[in-house]
């Protein structure tokens, strides 16, 4: 990690910035002005966007490196046999032991995938605990979890919902439960609408509310499978 220049090469950080990383920093890059480096960029260390893989001698957004990645989990060298040791070692079982709990995920998420990473975990829940359980997966459409990003880059605004405005109704759903024993909706795919063209203000029908009774749009499981509205 590191500031970069114009250029994308590797620079010092602004003394400004640098103090304010310890206020505003999240930890994840770009942030305060420190971006990921790739080090084994032909002609030196290079932004990774702007890098050159030496397999290809092209600027592919690091696919060494995104290889060696994979390799870690896909293949037997001493330090993948580790880091598969460590996934292992750490790997959910699912059982959530009859607490209450809900699971909001934007199905546009490209970073956290649903299919990698929501959808299984509510199947191995309700494969673990059946009938006792009581988690309930809210898959909003056209929705991610970068909901900052949404004003900052182009064709987010027209493509995508906020899902903070879910999160929010999830939580007092919750509230309710635990206060008062109301129940929390079923699981079900939300179907947002995007602003589209423009990106006009944002409205109720962008987003309309998680159902009592989802009809078509429920989510279901039976015979060991996770059925998913398309």
């Amino acid at each position: 990690y590191s500031a970069t220049d114009a250029t994308g090469a590797p620079a010092a950080l602004a003394a400004a910035s640098l103090n304010g990383i310890f206020a505003s920093g999240n930890g994840i890059p770009p942030n305060s002005g420190i971006n990921i480096i790739n080090n084994n960029s032909m002609g030196g260390p290079l932004l990774d966007g702007l890098s050159i893989s030496p397999s290809t001698g092209m600027t592919d957004f690091n696919i060494d490196g995104a290889i060696c990645v994979r390799n870690l989990i896909t293949g037997n060298s001493a330090a993948a046999t580790a880091v598969q040791a460590g996934i292992a070692a750490v790997r959910r079982t699912g059982n959530l032991r009859g607490k209450p709990a809900i699971i909001v995920h934007g199905r546009s998420d490209t970073l956290e995938p649903v299919n990698h990473t929501s959808r299984p975990y509510f199947g191995i829940n309700k494969i673990v605990e059946g009938s006792a359980s009581k988690l309930n997966y809210y898959e909003v459409a056209n929705a991610q979890h970068f909901d900052g990003f949404i004003p900052l880059f182009a064709g987010y605004q027209t493509r995508l919902v906020p899902l903070h405005f879910y999160l929010m109704k999830s939580l007092d759903f919750m509230l309710a439960n635990l206060r008062t024993g109301a129940a929390l909706p079923p699981s079900q795919v939300v179907r947002t609408v995007p602003r589209g063209d423009g990106a006009p203000a944002i409205t109720a029908a962008n987003v309309p509310p998680i159902q009592a009774s989802p009809g078509a749009n429920a989510i279901t499981f039976s015979a060991n499978t996770v059925t998913i509205p398309d």
